[in-house]
């Protein structure tokens, strides 16, 4: 089961693809505009190093942590989109593409586009937004307004604030004044978490409380680049962070996409009693780390966000036929004291796997395309393609990425 897990784990690594500035045009986007202000402080960053102000800005670049794209801004205004159902950060850059600042509203420096007031329907009115420091603050809180989030959720989103500060600052990792995506040069860093959930429930069986207090969570480093990195040498060397850094970092695979490449990394130690996944990988510490590509270093932030701060249970329901063949998968979604939860606020995308002694016996729905094409769409019912034995299967797992761009990976077992 050790070895099956591990397996798993790569098979997500290699399908998955890095950020794409192509967009399906059928994908439900969000409207988001707003005028520049004529007085503004100047920003303050090491990356605005010559220390441009708003006015200055001639390009707003919409991301998150899986795609980009690139507005004009025209007579000190602009009109961009972004896809719903993410978190996304909005960063202004000068003519040269040199870094200004990025959007901050209500305490937050991401918008997490989901709850929205109207829908894939909703435009989103910045109104004239200032810069201060390196913080781009909108007249027009979208916060109440457009984007229909309680406090309580205000508040869990704004502890993501040290992720999207370091997606931000990573913008520029080979630190040449050019933000990476721009020249399909860019590196991206996220978390895999692979967790032991207990139980499956199968048909019409109640299903049984997770003691969410103890669950066994292993920590995967997933790095994922642009299309213009496309190294001969496959070795990657990962070093930090700095002040304090790990010395127990071991690359774990290595895999060539269709327009990227992808690595993955651990820290393992050795296996705790009890402990249902085999060895155990130790988180990443958070902050600055440097990645090594054929004697070329890129410096990038890491934000360590809590497994928890996503997680929530997505727990399956077997459903076989009179053969005691399993003919589907459904998902039930619930917070860590096991009430229903709107899924869409927390899941992008879920993956359903059905794992055999040896072998993979069939997968549903995929986290590999990239998020532009979003054919995989169901969050709740995965119908097999052919019926499979129940007494095939040995593992049970449901991946799904998260609005930042962390996979989950939660792994159910027969009772």
């Amino acid at each position: 089961m050790k070895n099956l897990f591990i397996v798993s784990v790569i098979l997500f690594v290699t399908l998955s693809c890095g950020k794409n500035n192509d967009p399906n045009q059928n994908v439900p986007r969000i409207v988001i505009k707003g005028t520049l202000s004529g007085s503004n402080l100047k920003g303050s960053s090491a990356k605005s190093a010559n220390s441009l102000s708003l006015t200055d800005a001639k390009k707003v670049l919409v991301f998150n942590s899986t795609s980009y794209k690139v507005f004009d801004i025209v007579n000190n205004s602009f009109t961009a989109d972004a896809v719903s159902g993410t978190a996304t950060a909005i960063a202004f850059l000068d003519a040269n593409n040199q870094y200004i600042g990025c959007l901050t509203a209500g305490g937050l420096n991401v918008l997490p586009l989901v709850s929205l007031k109207d829908g894939d329907n909703t435009v989103i009115d910045l109104s004239t937004l200032t810069l201060n420091g390196t913080s781009v603050i909108p007249a027009n809180n979208p916060l109440g307004n457009s984007i229909l989030l309680s406090n309580e959720a205000i508040g869990w989103y704004k502890e993501l604030g040290g992720y999207y500060e370091s997606l931000s600052k990573n913008i520029d990792a080979d630190n040449n004044g050019v933000p990476d995506i721009l020249s399909k040069s860019d590196i991206g860093l996220s978390t895999i978490f692979n967790i032991s959930c207990g139980p499956w429930t199968l048909n019409n069986a109640a299903m049984q409380v997770v003691d969410t207090n103890h669950l066994y969570i292993n920590y995967i480093l997933r790095m994922g680049t642009g299309k213009a990195l496309k190294p001969v040498n496959t070795n990657v060397i990962v070093s930090g962070p700095a002040g304090a850094p790990h010395n127990d970092i071991k690359q774990m695979s290595f895999a060539f996409g269709p327009d990227c490449f992808l690595a993955s990394f651990c820290r393992e130690t050795s296996p705790t009693p009890g402990n249902p996944l085999g060895p155990v990988t130790l988180p990443f510490s958070k902050g600055t780390y440097t990645i090594t590509l054929e004697n070329k270093n890129y410096t990038l932030n890491y934000a360590n966000i809590s497994a928890k701060h996503f997680f929530i249970l997505a727990k399956p329901t077997i459903h076989t036929n009179a053969k005691n063949e399993i003919v589907s998968v459904s998902i039930d979604y619930r917070d860590t004291e096991n009430k229903f939860v709107t899924a869409e606020n927390y899941v992008y995308q879920t993956q359903v796997t059905l794992e055999g002694s040896q072998t993979r016996l069939v997968q549903m729905g995929a986290l590999g395309e990239n998020p532009e094409a979003k054919t995989n769409t169901d969050l709740f019912n995965f119908t097999l393609p052919n019926p499979v034995p129940m007494s095939q299967l040995n593992m049970l797992s449901v991946m799904y990425l998260d609005l930042i761009g962390n996979c989950y990976n939660i792994n159910y077992m027969a009772q």
